[in-house]
């Protein structure tokens, strides 16, 4: 019987090959590291799918709750039915009205609201007018001079009241009468008050001070005692000043106000009176005029227009005029627009050009009235550059007399006027050749010491009666300008203060930078100091005969200017028409 357990191995068969144990055992050990390897992967995958199928069960559970969530809704939706909308329906819409009556409630309190607030504004516009016309009837009754003086006339023994001497050393008056063109103004001591060329605040002509004064008529220009210890007997009258008006001059007689061009017809508001011709020029004619409505007397400056250029030019004017709110410059009240016209409706003042005012026979210019205008012009000027803005065409025809009988004046004329922007250079090529600054004459960059040259000008014509630079044509007269050819004729400025020849020859320098501005020339020791002024700057000046030469001269040339120009236009108008009828 065959024993498998017990073959003999230990010898080798004769004729058989010996086989390589050590490799053998080496390749089952591989396979069997592979297979055990395989079995773990085999593992893993089978794990990764179980977990698979949990999750898939985990889906079909979530997919069966949710399709049992639709079965759910569907139902409710089906047992709600149409009625549930209408009743949702039905609360909107209640909602809705509600909303709507709420917004009707507030839109009728706000127009009760808008209504008493009109109310109330009218109630203050009025309280405002009663108040400014209280205000004026107080101003112009006795009751202040009664509280500035502290007197209280119907108790003679108040505590105030010191005698009627006192209350004579305080009169004064700012208003000149029909005999004498002038104010009597108190002298104030010279330790108490000092508006010298570093003084920030001008003296007030009309403020009420003490002091001894003496009285001298501006007519005569002569010192006349009225009183003192020993005057008249049984009555005591101290001295006083007597000083020319230089309170400002009332303002417009209506408020300032913004004005643009209307496109209508003036004459549906104002009645132009056509024949009362207040003054022209390049631009047309200024006719006298009066409110239809209020029966308020204007000036009417009607000024023709060709084109869109000129057009704006008038626009710019109107602009301007609209930032000016100041009682020594004209006042706009309204304007015009139509298709050859441009009307601007101004402040109508009664006095006529200064210089006409000044040549008058019965007129007794002193350097006192010079000292008054230019201080006036000063001011003006110097609230056109607080506003930056340029007048550019200062002369003696654009400064007006606001009355024939006191020194207030009001400078015009806005038309050349531009808007200074300092980093926008600006240059201009127009104006009166007398009257234009050298970088005028040069084409440069102009400023305001632009417009204090001018101011130099009008001070020395007015202290003299002559034109510094005026040469025998303009290309002469621009020369003078330029090489600042000019000097104190010894003859015109023989009785004219130092003062004043500082005050001129600080205006006339050909370097811009080197000028006084408008606030340095408010400052100068010769428009301040007036009560002292008075004493001393009595004699009349020689300028009012130049000045009547002048401007007879002038009117003469501007006449035969106006003659030649009329016969250029016929000769042109008899060229055209054989032109034009072919």
């Amino acid at each position: 019987m065959y024993e498998g357990g017990k073959l003999d191995n230990t010898g080798i068969p004769p004729g058989a090959m010996k086989k390589p144990t050590n490799s053998l055992l080496t390749c089952l050990g591989g396979m069997e590291v592979k297979l055990n390897k395989l079995e773990a992967k085999v593992e893993q995958i089978a794990c990764s799918q179980t977990e698979v199928l949990k999750r898939l069960d985990v889906v079909c559970q979530s997919m069966g709750t949710l399709e049992k969530d639709l079965a759910r809704s569907r139902k409710d939706r089906g047992s709600r039915g149409a009625g549930g909308d209408l009743a949702l329906f039905s609360e909107v819409r209640v909602l809705c009205g509600e909303t709507v009556a709420l917004l009707k409630n507030l839109q009728q309190e706000g127009k009760w609201q808008r209504e008493k607030i009109e109310g109330i504004e009218s109630s203050v516009s009025a309280a405002d007018k009663l108040w400014g016309y209280v205000g004026e009837v107080f101003k112009s009754s006795k009751i202040v001079e009664f509280i500035l003086k502290g007197i209280v006339p119907w108790r003679k023994q108040g505590l105030l009241y010191s005698g009627e001497e006192e209350v004579s050393e305080h009169h004064f008056r700012c208003s000149p009468t029909d005999d004498q063109r002038a104010v009597e103004l108190p002298v104030e001591d010279e330790k108490d008050t000092d508006y010298g060329l570093g003084s920030q605040a001008p003296p007030d002509p009309c403020r009420l001070s003490e002091g001894p004064a003496v009285n001298f008529s501006t007519e005569q220009g002569e010192a006349l005692p009225t009183g003192g210890d020993g005057g008249v007997k049984g009555s005591r009258k101290p001295k006083e000043v007597t000083l020319k008006n230089d309170c400002p001059p009332l303002p417009a007689p209506f408020e300032h106000r913004i004005v643009s061009a209307k496109q209508v017809p003036m004459g549906t508001y104002y009645a132009v009176k056509p024949n009362e011709v207040l003054g022209g020029g390049r631009f047309g004619q200024v006719h006298k005029c009066a409110e239809l409505s209020s029966g308020l007397t204007l000036a009417a400056k009607i000024i023709k227009v060709k084109g869109m250029r000129e057009r704006d030019e008038v626009k710019n004017e109107i602009g301007v005029m609209n930032q000016l709110n100041h009682v020594n410059l004209i006042q706009l009240y309204d304007a015009f627009e139509s298709r050859t016209n441009l009307t601007l409706i101004m402040e109508y003042v009664e006095g006529g050009e200064l210089f006409d005012r000044i040549v008058d026979e019965n007129y007794h210019l002193t350097e006192l009235d010079a000292i008054v205008f230019m201080r006036q012009i000063c001011q003006g000027v110097q609230y056109l550059h607080q506003q930056y803005i340029l007048h550019l065409d200062l002369k003696p025809e654009n400064i007006l007399c606001v009355n024939s009988t006191g020194n207030q004046i009001k400078i015009i004329d806005f038309g050349l006027a531009r808007k200074y922007r300092p980093r926008e250079k600006l240059k201009v090529n127009f104006g009166t050749p007398e009257f234009l600054a050298p970088e005028v004459v040069n084409y440069d960059f102009v400023s305001f010491p632009t417009d204090m040259w001018s101011v130099g000008v009008i001070t020395y014509m007015l202290l003299s009666g002559l034109s510094p630079f005026l040469g025998d044509n303009d290309a002469e007269t621009m020369s003078n300008i330029l090489h600042a050819n000019w000097d104190f004729d010894s003859d015109a400025f023989e009785l004219v203060s130092e003062e004043a020849k500082d005050f001129i020859s600080r205006l006339l320098i050909p370097a811009k930078c080197s000028r006084l501005s408008a606030t340095g020339c408010m400052k100068h020791t010769w428009l301040n100091n007036l009560e002292d002024k008075a004493k001393f700057h009595r004699v009349r000046l020689k300028s009012q005969v130049k000045l009547q030469r002048y401007l007879a001269a002038h009117r003469k040339w501007k006449k035969h200017f106006y003659v030649v120009t009329a016969a250029n236009r016929l000769k042109r108008f008899r060229q055209d028409r054989p032109t034009n009828s072919v």
